[in-house]
């Protein structure tokens, strides 16, 4: 097994090298939800910009996605279609005016058959109500008041994750003026509306009462809140849906459509498109996949002296992030020294780039002081964003709203706040401890250990946030437990153990649903991914050497072909029940990383 492992490795190897870039970077499509495919459409359309063929390429692109049934996934296990998806597909097809309505019969009568348009989630019920198929009324929503909540107040508007305040202020002001656009390319989806749910009545809408000099603050704070965000790019934060909505917000404020604001913006979003897809990346994984590659390289022997290793941490370094962002508001004496998610993302880092980018680049602190400074700030930065119960939050410390999980919103419960979730808890112990020298007696990793023991579920996993799902958050809270020097006979750790040994399929492999956070419970796939075949095994692997069950695992990774199933599942998560990622990175990255590890505790005669 060593010779093919080695062999496997220098495939992988070989495949990474070839998407590196001449300035150092590795690329991969982010590949999400098609909602981004479908608002490019509709936003094309409504702002007139005259670009036939790409919206073309964007409906094609749509229409191979389809099932013959007539409805919309977003995975292939997902029973029955997926009504949201179905909507915003159906919608922007019939918006560009390429496709007609009697050649979309069976969606049609799909949705009708499961709710209408009232049916569907409150992300697509924003972007009905923006194209005046929905009252904006009908569903809950934050008065615009909320923007002048101070800060210091138990629930404000900074209460709210980082990822969901910059959705939330351009959807403020659409919400507080009611804000809808019609144009000669809107459809009619009157006999969609099944029916409509009043959530909140004219009467709840604070806004209409509030002096006149206050509700123009409100609105001009909302405004600028964005305008303080917007990229080099033109982007919002660098999020495309959240660029969607500023655009549109940007009209309801009496923006004129062809505004440098709103034109940089769609220019921005052209360059989010991974052209061989034709497919509008969310926010592009470059940072992210270029730290991760860059370690899975020196992991697999690859020389810190070769191009590819300095070309690819020599751009990360030029890509640390030296300003303020929204995370200083809670911790205003930690210096910058975080990495964001994108190339275009400049001020708004996040805890899993930032210690994927420290592990990428802490071999060569010795060689350069500048290395070294920059890593010790990244260090310090990354240490200094952890919660006060011990977690690690993705982007900002400390948002202890609680009620707002409550409201009926969805994906309030994992949004808002931004809580400590065990997959960054857990990397980031293990990178502190195994590449920044901490010990496990040290007190923020005794503080992140005790989380993580409190925080296991009941049958030993733990629920992961930024990926799928428990196999991802009990990969990374086992190894990083491992890297604390946590005793094997510890309960959590048999417990966690014992979860991933129970899980393993008969052919060696792992697979987890994207259904099991709709269910908050272990769904298992059908069939194994590489990506989530490799986490487990590095997790058996780290506290248990070369067992039985980490070979299995091995030999799943080794075979020479994969089904188109197994090689696409999306394996990351973004909003629960919505918004599934496929990273293309994913197929090449872990299964090196693990194969490497693996490599190093083998020896000739497996």
């Amino acid at each position: 097994m060593r010779d093919r492992v080695e062999s496997r490795m220098k495939d992988l190897i070989q495949l990474a090298e070839s998407a590196q870039g001449k300035d150092g970077a590795f690329r991969y499509c982010f590949e999400n939800s098609l909602v981004t495919n479908a608002a490019m459409i509709v936003l094309l359309r409504t702002l007139e910009v005259d670009d036939d063929e790409l919206i073309e390429a964007l409906v094609n692109r749509l229409l191979s996605q389809q099932d013959p049934s007539g409805y919309w996934k977003l995975y292939h296990d997902e029973v029955n279609g997926n009504l949201s998806a179905t909507v915003q597909a159906y919608h922007s097809l019939l918006y560009s005016g390429n496709v007609s309505k009697a050649s979309l019969k069976k969606t049609r009568d799909y949705i009708i058959k499961n709710g209408g348009l009232g049916a569907t989630d409150s992300f697509t019920k924003v972007f009905l109500s923006i194209h005046g198929h929905l009252k904006w009324q009908n569903f809950f929503h934050f008065p615009m008041l909320f923007m002048l909540v101070p800060e210091s107040f138990p629930i404000s508007f900074y209460d709210l994750s980082s990822y969901a305040r910059i959705h939330f202020a351009p959807l403020i002001i659409m919400q507080d003026k009611k804000f809808t656009i019609h144009t000669k390319w809107t459809p009619d989806l009157s006999d969609l509306v099944v029916r409509e749910r009043n959530t909140m009545d004219d009467s709840q809408d604070s806004v209409q009462r509030l002096p006149t000099n206050l509700l123009f603050l409100a609105r001009k704070r909302a405004e600028q809140y964005m305008l303080q965000r917007i990229e080099s790019d033109g982007t919002l934060f660098n999020y495309a849906t959240a660029t969607f909505f500023m655009a549109y917000a940007m009209l309801a404020l009496g923006y004129d459509r062809r505004s440098p604001t709103i034109m940089n913006a769609v220019e921005g979003l052209k360059k989010m498109i991974w052209v061989p897809l034709m497919h509008v990346q969310n926010s592009p994984s470059t940072i992210w996949d270029t730290a991760l590659i860059s370690y899975a390289l020196d992991e697999a022997g690859v020389s810190y002296e070769s191009s590819v290793r300095i070309n690819s941490v020599n751009y990360l370094l030029e890509h640390q992030q030296d300003r303020e962002g929204d995370w200083a508001i809670t911790r205003p004496t930690i210096q910058p020294g975080g990495w964001g998610f994108s190339r275009g993302n400049t001020f708004h880092p996040d805890m899993d780039d930032t210690s994927a980018a420290l592990r990428a680049i802490t071999r060569y602190i010795t060689f350069d002081e500048k290395i070294h400074s920059a890593w010790q700030n990244g260090v310090n930065w990354l240490i200094g964003m952890q919660n006060d119960d011990g977690g690690w939050p993705a982007f900002e410390p400390d948002r202890k709203a609680l009620l707002l999980k409550d409201l009926p919103i969805d994906g309030a419960n994992s949004s808002f706040p931004d809580d400590s979730t065990a997959d960054l808890t857990g990397r980031t112990i293990e990178f502190l401890c195994h590449d920044a020298g901490l010990k496990g007696s040290h007190p923020v990793i005794q503080k992140a250990m005790n989380w993580l023991i409190k925080n296991q579920e009941s049958d030993g996993s733990w629920y992961g946030r930024w990926g799928i799902y428990y196999l991802y958050g009990t990969w990374a809270a086992l190894t990083g437990l491992k890297a604390a020097d946590l005793s094997g006979d510890h309960p959590t750790v048999r417990n966690g153990l014992d979860f991933l040994k129970k899980t393993q399929h008969a052919a060696g492999g792992w697979g987890e649903s994207c259904s099991s956070n709709v269910k908050q419970r272990y769904i298992p796939l059908s069939h194994s991914t590489p990506s989530q075949t490799a986490w487990a095994v590095n997790a058996l692997m780290s506290w248990e050497g070369n067992t039985i069950e980490v070979r299995k695992g091995i030999d799943y990774l080794l075979k020479r072909s994969f089904t188109e199933r197994e090689l696409t599942y999306p394996t990351g998560a973004g909003l629960e029940g919505s918004f599934y990622i496929h990273y293309h990175s994913y197929n090449i990255i872990w299964p090196l990383l693990t194969l490497a590890q693996y490599y190093k505790i083998s020896d000739e005669k497996d």
